[in-house]
């Protein structure tokens, strides 16, 4: 009789030491006051899944990401519950085990963070993963072929959203009015300080400061952008939005000064 993996470590150790089965990259830690964090790595990777449990209550999380070597600015981005449901950037008041993913490309780390505790000990696990986003309606939308790339009429990359030079404003602009899938964006960030990208799931001019964006982008001063998606691209349900922002915040509405973001250039089907 064949035996399984399983059987037969068992065999040899008595017990299955699930511990010892390590996720490459995974990091465990606990949180047992306001302010504490638990951070992964994700440089090699686009994303990561944090799982949560133990005996505790009142807590609240927010979800940030780091897109420079020193880690210095955390940046809120979104997260999605491994059950199923909408996108947050934090959670308040748990009280019981959970696992939520996030989908950070570009960020050298993504973190989880305590910014309320009541009692008690969270444990966190934390494993850096390799997503591919949305394949389901990349292939249902007609974004790819049959031989696996776009084509003229069934997705294919039809329009540039360009902003030849941005205004002294926050930018609000739909680059489309309807589903789509953003695949490029290129510019050049002349300003002497960082600026930020927001994008936004809607078909709609977002209202900056209240709409949630879908990721915010860092845009390093002095510098060019050029963020490739990938052929499967980001897919945006409803539609394909932006803003520009001097603060990183979820509800900054800092504007721009004329002229410090030039070229902007986004692919999107």
């Amino acid at each position: 009789m064949v035996q399984s993996i399983a059987e037969t470590y068992m065999g040899a150790r008595g017990s299955l030491p699930f511990e010892d089965m390590a996720q490459a990259g995974a990091v465990s830690g606990a949180i047992t006051a306001s302010g504490q964090s638990v951070v992964v790595p994700i440089s090699a990777y686009n994303g990561a899944v944090f799982a949560w449990w133990g005996t505790f209550s009142g807590i609240n999380l927010s979800f940030e990401a780091a897109y420079e070597p020193s880690l210095a600015n955390w940046i809120a981005i979104s997260a999605l519950p491994a059950s199923g449901g909408s996108p947050v950037t934090s959670l308040s008041n748990l009280a019981s085990a959970n696992a939520y993913e996030v989908y950070a490309p570009g960020a050298l780390a993504v973190r989880i963070r305590a910014t309320a505790y009541t009692s008690g000990t969270m444990n966190v696990r934390a494993i850096p993963v390799a997503m591919m986003q949305d394949i389901a309606p990349a292939l249902s939308g007609g974004a790819l072929s049959s031989i696996g790339l776009a084509s003229a009429g069934s997705g294919a990359l039809t329009t540039v959203a360009r902003l030849v030079s941005a205004a002294a404003s926050v930018n609000a602009t739909v680059a489309k009015a309807s589903t789509g899938r953003l695949y490029k964006i290129y510019g050049y960030n002349a300003a002497t300080t960082v600026r930020f990208l927001k994008l936004y799931n809607k078909s709609s001019a977002p209202t900056v400061g209240t709409d949630v964006p879908v990721v915010t982008i860092p845009l390093t001063p002095s510098r060019e952008f050029d963020i490739d998606l990938g052929l499967i691209g980001q897919y945006f349900s409803t539609g394909i939005a932006y803003a520009l922002t001097t603060g990183a915040a979820d509800t900054d509405t800092g504007a721009l000064t004329a002229a410090d973001v030039v070229g902007l250039a986004m692919w999107v089907a």
